[in-house]
């Protein structure tokens, strides 16, 4: 399910009470009920979705049965079946009907300072929610706040003054001081009214034997899980955004900053201030170089550099043509 229902409750409501929600009209049956949301690209029967353009005959097919938030122009293409909501902004409808559906569980019940906890080391003012699940052998430092629903898994290192909500850990994961896992994501729509946040239903999920550095962040998705995958190596201040997902083994250095969305192969490495863009795919065992800024694809086991990034060999050989072209330049001036 896209909404994490460890962490959120939903309430299913026919089209036509999300209609009013969402501030769109409704075409098609009143009575057909969301009782889940998903990214068009998933979406099935009984779910809600917002669709932006035309997503093809295999997609539109999917939606049989489900609530729709589109446009006019697109409401044509929708089959029969479904429910269409039609606005100006899907987007913004959809996180509308979003906050009508979803709500956090016990999100006016703050974690409190711990009691202790069998086979579980816990520091100073260490604060945890109800619901809660350590696995025996972690330690969780000083300061440290365990929200509602959290899974640490056993043998686990939390830093202190740490902050874990809507995130599941496996074992053996050791999370840096002062970073925040499963914090809402940066999405918003603009209007004309200043930019309205999107609510963000999903978690993250985290693998066996992964490290974050200090002062990391790591968002839940907004739909759906945030994946960080097994051994994978995070450095300090590394900022990873909702639904990225990140393969075993991967290593991150300092600085590095994802996009939502973005996919970063197994045994990757970005080096230090390297940035990727929303959506974009780095390969499996492909290298990133320092400060460079990823606007497209990068094969496996390729190395870039640069803004935008390009293959290493190209770059240099390239920078390699402009210092003979600059040298004979300047001998002939001579």
């Amino acid at each position: 399910m896209a909404i994490d229902r460890g962490f959120f409750t939903v309430t299913p409501h026919d089209a036509g009470t999300i209609a009013e929600a969402a501030g769109a009209s409704l075409h098609g049956t009143a009575g057909v009920v969301a009782r889940d949301a998903a990214p068009l690209s998933e979406a099935v029967e009984g779910d809600l979705c917002f669709m932006n353009e035309d997503p093809g005959a295999e997609t539109l097919a999917r939606l049989s049965g489900a609530v729709v938030v589109t446009t006019e122009a697109l409401l044509g293409l929708l089959p029969r079946d479904c429910a269409g909501l039609a606005c100006p902004s899907p987007r913004l409808g959809f996180a509308r009907a979003m906050g009508l559906m979803a709500s956090e569980i016990d999100a006016d019940s703050p974690p409190r300072v711990a009691a202790p906890v069998d086979g579980v080391l816990l520091g100073a003012s260490v604060a945890i929610g109800a619901n809660v699940v350590i696995g025996a052998g972690t330690i969780i430092g000083a300061g440290a706040v365990i929200h509602q629903g959290v899974e640490i898994g056993r043998n686990c290192r939390i830093g202190a003054n740490a902050v874990l909500s809507h995130c599941r850990l496996s074992e053996a994961v050791h999370i840096g001081a002062n970073s925040v896992v499963g914090g809402a994501g940066f999405g918003f729509e603009i209007t004309a009214d200043g930019p309205v946040a999107l609510p963000h239903v999903g978690s993250v999920a985290i693998g066996a034997g992964s490290r974050t550095g200090a002062g990391c962040t790591i968002d839940r998705g907004t739909l759906g899980v945030t994946l960080i995958g097994t051994s994978v190596m995070i450095d300090n201040q590394v900022h990873i955004a909702h639904n990225c997902e990140i393969g075993d083994r991967a290593v991150l250095a300092a600085q590095v900053g994802l996009a939502g969305g973005a996919v970063i192969g197994e045994a990757a490495m970005l080096a230090g201030q390297a940035g990727v863009s929303s959506q974009v795919s780095i390969g499996k065992g492909a290298i990133v170089m320092g400060q460079s800024g990823v606007t497209k694809d990068v094969p496996d086991s390729t190395t870039v550099v640069g803004f935008p990034a390009e293959e290493a060999g190209k770059v240099w050989r390239e920078r390699a043509a402009l210092r003979r072209l600059s040298g004979a330049s300047r001998k002939k001036e001579g």
